[in-house]
This record gives C-alpha cells, sequence and structure tokens, in this order.
C-alpha cells in the first residue's frame, strides 16, 4: 500500500480548500441540529428568570431610540448643528463634525455641491444627501 504524502496533493494544504472543508462541516452540522443559533439559548436561559420576576441583562439595555430623515427634515447645511446633520443618511458624528469645521474655517457653502469638498462625502454619499439638503440663498434676518 502506498503512502499518502502532501509533497504529492499540495492543494490540501491550501487555505481555499480547508476553508472549504470547514464551510462543509459547520453546514452539515448545522443541518443535523447539532449546532444552534447563540442567541436562541440566551433567550431560552432568560425566559424562566423572566416569568420569576427577575429582570435580565437584556432588559437593562437602554431601548436604540431611531431617529430618521423624516423627524429632522431638510437641513440647511450652513446653520445645522452637529446633531441635526447626524440625522442625515450617511453622515455619523465624524463627518457632522467635518461639514461644522469646514464652514467655520471656509465660510458658508455657496451651493449644497460643495459640501463634495469635505474629506468622506463624494458622489455617491452626496446622492444620498441631495434631497435632504439645501443651502438659504438668503442670509437670516436681524430677528433670527
Amino acid at each position: 500500500m502506498r503512502k499518502w504524502s502532501i509533497r504529492k496533493y499540495p492543494t490540501a494544504c491550501s487555505f481555499g480548500v480547508k476553508l472549504l472543508f470547514l464551510v462543509g462541516t459547520v453546514g452539515v452540522l448545522s443541518l443535523a441540529g447539532l449546532l444552534q443559533n447563540p442567541f436562541q439559548s440566551i433567550q431560552a436561559e432568560a425566559l424562566p428568570m423572566r416569568q420569576a420576576g427577575v429582570e435580565t441583562s437584556l432588559e437593562r439595555l437602554p431601548a436604540r431610540q431611531s431617529v430618521t430623515v423624516a423627524d429632522v427634515g431638510h437641513v440647511d447645511i450652513n446653520r445645522g448643528s452637529v446633531e441635526e446633520l447626524r440625522h442625515l443618511p450617511g453622515i455619523g458624528p465624524v463627518l457632522a463634525e467635518r461639514v461644522v469645521r469646514y464652514r467655520r474655517e471656509n465660510g458658508k457653502f455657496a451651493t449644497i455641491r460643495d459640501m463634495q469638498q469635505i474629506k468622506g462625502i463624494g458622489v455617491k454619499r452626496f446622492a444620498q444627501l441631495e434631497p435632504y439638503i439645501y443651502v438659504n440663498p438668503k442670509p437670516p434676518s436681524s430677528g433670527e
């Protein structure tokens, strides 16, 4: 009988083959029902505690409030605060701060397209933002 040698089968050591075997094994185990979702077991353990009146750690987590663009409406990029800008699609705290910093350093935006001068706001992100932003063409009156 011949001995098996890794030198005869160099592809057996390749990363792709190992990954394929791993995925296949996990697939077979999950189909056989031997693997379960870890979140299901956490919820199953918490159920008797909840029925007994014990507060679980899952219930103590703060509810995440989702604020949509509809809540904010259209934002004037020359006067919008960091918080208002953060509710725009694709704008997080870092980009909102960059918009405010750009306004401070370079003055007001002449058009909404000037936002593309900010690092992180390219063509795709600007296309997401365009329906929700505007530039007020007239300066605010003294009453504001």
